[in-house]
């Protein structure tokens, strides 16, 4: 996972839902400019808008895209892996990346994933810091995981010990 700009206070203009439309990709994009060295190109931020819409989060204040999270369902629906986070330059310590990342937590729960999971530069220790307060922990290291070189850290946290709903309803 990618991870840009630790948030804490919250956005009074901030309005933030899943199931985006495509035409959103390019202010998408433009977004990821500010936040990394090695943006995603537009058509992968499509690719994964398609194949997991609801869990694609934007959050906008005032019209403009302040932040965006990415997530998708893994490993047989057990882990949610979150796959990028960005919080526009503009938009930073508002609370907006906690905000993304408790929401996409929530649809990981709603779906019967039993942890999260993420990647993080190990440089990045505002993100690090960020994840540590939400109750994340670091389980492992990817060596020279980004294209750059640098390690990243694996981060996880349990979300739930009950199985998903359609488990208990013995379908």
């Amino acid at each position: 996972m990618r991870a840009c700009g630790e948030v804490t206070r919250a956005d009074a203009d901030l309005e933030c839902s899943g199931n985006p439309s495509e035409d959103i990709i390019r202010e998408i994009y433009e977004t990821e400019l500010t936040c990394f060295k090695d943006p995603y190109p537009p058509r992968l931020l499509l690719y994964y808008l398609r194949l997991s819409q609801d869990l694609f989060i934007v959050c906008r204040s005032r019209g403009r895209v302040a932040g965006y999270a990415i997530g998708v369902i893994e490993d047989l629906g057990r882990v949610g892996h979150i796959v990028s986070i960005c919080v526009h330059g503009d938009y930073r310590r508002r609370g907006i990346g906690r905000r993304l990342m408790e929401m996409l937590e929530k649809l990981f729960t709603e779906k019967g994933a039993l942890e999260a999971r993420l990647e993080v530069r190990v440089s990045n220790e505002a993100a690090i810091s960020l994840y540590r307060s939400l109750g994340y922990t670091i389980a492992g290291i990817y060596r020279g995981y980004y294209s750059d070189g640098e390690d990243a850290y694996i981060m996880i946290k349990t979300l739930s010990r009950k199985p998903a709903a359609i488990y208990d309803q013995g379908l």
